[in-house]
Formats: C-alpha cells, sequence, structure tokens
C-alpha cells in the first residue's frame, strides 16, 4: 500500500479478493505503525514525531476499517446457495454467474464470523462514520470492535425504546374493574381465569397460617387456566414461606420460581436480634401450557425485583401492605395479553384490579373490608355487594 492509498480521497478495489487483500495490508501496516508508536512512547522521542505516527495510524485505521465496510457490502450481496445465481444489483449490474459466498471466502482468509461482522458493519454506514469522527476527536484510532461495540449499543437502545413504546401502548381506556364485597375463598368461576394475582393476609394477621393457606390457595390455583399464571405475595417469615410451600399445586400449574419484591424506601421496625427485613417474597406458578413470558426488558426479568414501596409523603399510600403499581403491571405485562381476566381474592384497596383495568385486562376480586373496598372504590373501581362471610367458609359467591 503506497501513500496514495491511505488519503482520505483513496479508492477501494472493484474486486472482493483485492478489497480482502487490500484490508490485509492495511492491517499489517497499522501493526508496524502500532508498534512504532509505543518504541516513541517508550523512548521518549519528540512529542510532533509521536503525533504523526499517530495521524498515520488513524488514517490506515480508517482505510481498514471502510475496506471492511465495503467487504460487508459485498458479501451481503452474494448468494448463500451454490449452483448458478444470477442476480441485479447495484453491486452487481449486469446478469451474470455469481460467485456464492462460500465460494468466495475461501479464496480469503476471511472466516464467517468476520464475514458477518463486515455485514453489520455495511448495515450502518451511519455508525461507522460516527466511531470515525469520534476516534479522530479523542485523538484515538477506530477498530472494529469499537464500531461494532457503538452498533450493538445502538441496537440495544433501539429495542429498549420499542420495548417501552409496546409496554405503553398496552395502556387503555374503558376497561373497568369491579370489586365484590364479600369473602373471595372458595370462589369458584364460571370461567377459568388467565392470572391470578393477589396479596393474601399475613401471618401477622391470621391466627393459624397453615390452615389458612390451605383453606385458599388450592382452590384459587385450580381455577386458573393451563395458559395461565399465579403471582402470590407472601410474608418471608420462616413459618409462612413453610406453610406455602407445603400446599399441594393441582396437576395443571407448577410451582415455578420463589420471587423476591425488595424495597430500599421505607424503614419498619429496627430490631437488635435479627437484620431488617425489607422483603416479601413472591409465589410465581405457572400453567402446564403457559407461552413464554412477555418481558421484553432485561430488569424486569430479574427473580429479585427492587421497586420503591408506595410511599405515603406521595399520597398514593392507601394500605400498610399496598404493593406498587410498577410491580403489579409488570407481573400482569409478562403474563397476560389485552382482554385476559386477572382474579384477586384479596383485593383489599384495588391495586391489582386497577393495574389490570389500565393494561386492559379484565379485574375484578373480592375483599372483605367494607373499608378497604370504599377506598377501592374512590380509586376508580366498580363495587358490587356480596356476603360478608368471615375467612375459611367456602362458597360459591355471587
Amino acid at each position: 500500500m503506497n501513500e496514495v492509498a491511505i488519503r482520505q480521497g483513496y479508492e477501494l478495489p472493484a474486486k472482493f479478493e483485492d478489497v480482502a487483500s487490500f484490508a490485509v495490508i492495511a492491517q499489517e501496516k497499522l501493526k508496524s505503525v502500532r508498534a512504532e508508536i509505543s518504541a516513541i512512547k517508550r523512548l521518549g522521542l519528540a512529542q510532533e514525531v509521536l503525533q504523526q505516527k499517530v495521524q498515520e495510524a488513524q488514517q490506515l485505521a480508517e482505510v481498514k476499517t471502510r475496506a471492511e465496510v465495503r467487504l460487508g457490502e459485498l458479501t451481503a450481496a452474494m448468494p448463500k446457495s451454490t449452483g448458478n445465481q444470477y442476480t441485479k444489483s447495484a453491486l452487481y449490474p449486469r446478469e451474470t454467474e455469481q460467485e456464492t459466498k462460500t465460494e468466495a471466502l475461501s479464496k480469503t482468509n476471511i472466516t464467517r464470523k468476520q464475514a458477518s461482522q463486515y455485514e453489520l458493519m455495511a448495515a450502518h454506514p451511519d455508525i461507522v462514520e460516527q466511531a470515525i469522527a469520534e476516534a479522530r476527536e479523542n485523538d484515538d484510532i477506530v477498530s472494529r470492535s469499537l464500531v461494532l461495540n457503538m452498533i450493538k449499543t445502538q441496537k440495544k437502545a433501539e429495542q429498549i425504546e420499542q420495548a417501552k413504546a409496546d409496554i405503553a401502548s398496552q395502556t387503555k381506556k374503558g376497561q373497568t374493574a369491579v370489586l365484590y364485597i364479600g369473602d373471595g375463598i372458595g370462589y369458584i368461576p364460571e370461567e377459568p381465569y388467565d392470572l391470578l394475582l393477589t396479596d393474601p393476609p399475613y401471618s401477622t394477621d391470621v391466627e393459624d397460617i397453615e390452615s389458612f393457606a390451605q383453606s385458599w390457595l388450592p382452590n384459587a390455583l385450580e381455577h386458573v387456566k393451563p395458559t395461565g399464571s399465579a403471582y402470590v405475595f407472601i410474608g418471608a417469615y420462616p413459618e409462612e414461606l413453610r406453610a406455602y410451600l407445603n400446599v399441594g399445586v393441582p396437576e395443571h400449574m407448577t410451582l415455578k420460581q420463589v420471587l423476591i419484591w425488595t424495597y430500599k424506601n421505607t424503614l419498619g421496625n429496627n430490631p437488635k436480634d435479627r437484620y431488617k427485613q425489607n422483603y416479601q417474597a413472591c409465589l410465581f406458578y405457572r400453567g402446564i401450557e403457559a407461552p413464554a413470558l412477555d418481558c421484553p426488558l432485561t430488569n424486569e426479568q430479574w427473580a429479585v425485583q427492587e421497586v420503591n414501596a408506595p410511599d405515603g409523603r406521595l399520597g398514593d399510600r392507601y394500605h400498610a401492605w399496598q404493593k406498587p403499581m410498577e410491580l403489579a403491571e409488570r407481573f400482569i405485562r409478562h403474563s397476560t395479553k389485552s382482554g385476559d381476566t386477572v382474579f384477586d381474592p384479596f383485593a383489599c384497596t384495588g391495586t391489582f384490579l386497577l393495574a389490570a383495568a389500565k393494561l386492559g385486562r379484565k379485574g375484578y376480586g373480592y375483599e372483605i373490608n367494607r373499608e378497604n373496598a370504599e377506598i377501592a372504590q374512590s380509586r376508580g373501581i366498580e363495587i358490587n355487594e356480596c356476603s360478608e362471610k368471615g375467612y375459611g367458609e367456602k362458597q360459591r359467591l355471587c
């Protein structure tokens, strides 16, 4: 490669093999100049000499990068299959028997992985030029890895923005959440529901947590569709975990995981004999025919969900054990689709039902405490009267 070839106005060869050779020569020359730069730094030679060599390395790196882009353009236009291929394109304007990608690569030292990287670079010429410009601005040397990382970062950002847009599009008006004032234990629906999402009383609120867990959970899980899921929040107390983990699961359901909801914005008690408990458990069940989770955002798919608890100082905390709306929406989005049914037998002030309605799902549930139900009504939930019998008596309600 002569000095003319590395000037800004150079022209790349037309043939694939020639461009490949051009890139190899640029790479070898770049290695040599990099070695000279290291020697200059080690020997402490004049700064102007170092700057001259850095500029030469930058030019070579840019030549090499643009050659790789050209190789990507060429391989992307090549047929993959063997046999006679006739193609018209900007790169191959005349109908001729075209060499396959495999045949072309076999004549060079370019691997399939490298060819794929070149094609990715060719598909994002704007990012290539941005990488070259930023390297120049930072007195750095552009590289294929730098370009690929920038492409990866942009694609990830685009995927996240698209995922957020898809999530936002699920918010729909017109759905009404319904709450029945009555005991949801033993409820038998006319049709199975798609999602059981509930937050039952904890061991601190019931006398016998083992009997209580057995009194409602098997029946509630029984009426989840085989394609459905269930999220059951429970306290993190050892006796409560033991009680719920010992509950039998219907054959069409599986206890998939014990999820964790953790928060750091509330202090709670300050015990002297144990650690501060800033989390609650959530039992995650899936039907044997349930589809994959709809969870496009990676930071939502951790088994430990870190979301701040509702804050009374902001006016959105209606109950001591209220769950955050964001967490409710996540679980509903992950396991249901628009129009699905979400059931909560312990609806309290209605957070889960409101989240369901907001996302275009049919949310309904039960709450035995009238004061909680009235708060739910003030939040926009439709209230229907039902029986007000206590926990434990199984019956078909309403």
